[in-house]
């Protein structure tokens, strides 16, 4: 259910933008009634779904070899990968630079748990690494894109 609710945090947020500059413009449009008399004044707003870009974006994004997909949505992929997390790490570090995308922030302890945050022109990716419990070498990776708004 936390997946399903930070999937429409987006358009929620710009709806709440849109009906707030709406609301401010109706706030505003009284203060020169005599201008309004002879006058005409119209508002339009559009709402345009990133999910497309998103989706493009996120398949542009590669993974490692023998990692199996296990779900997939518009904005995110996750992966199950037979390989350590350093070797997952690795991966990331070299395959994405190559294809234009830099690293601009790196978290977690490095031994269970990585988040990487790269960022290209089309937009940001973030790569999360989480070593499995016991005495194995898997690592699951999730992928979540965001691409840059157009015009923004």
């Amino acid at each position: 259910m936390a997946a399903k609710a930070n999937a429409t945090e987006p358009a929620t947020m710009r709806q709440r933008t849109a009906l707030l500059l709406l609301l401010a413009v109706a706030a505003l449009a009284p203060m020169n009634a005599s201008a309004a008399a002879h006058g005409q004044f119209s508002v339009g707003v559009q709402v345009v779904s990133s999910a497309p870009a998103d989706r493009a974006l996120l398949a542009s994004v590669p993974a490692p070899a023998n990692a199996v997909v296990m779900l997939a949505g518009h904005n995110a992929r996750h992966h199950v990968y037979s390989g350590s997390l350093a070797q997952a790490a690795d991966f990331f570090r070299s395959a994405l630079p190559a294809s234009g995308w830099r690293l601009v922030q790196l978290g977690g302890d490095g031994e269970h748990t990585q988040e990487q945050v790269w960022e290209s022109a089309q937009g940001r990716v973030v790569v999360r690494l989480q070593a499995a419990l016991g005495n194995t070498t898997a690592t699951r990776i999730s992928l979540n894109a965001s691409a840059k708004q157009r015009g923004a």
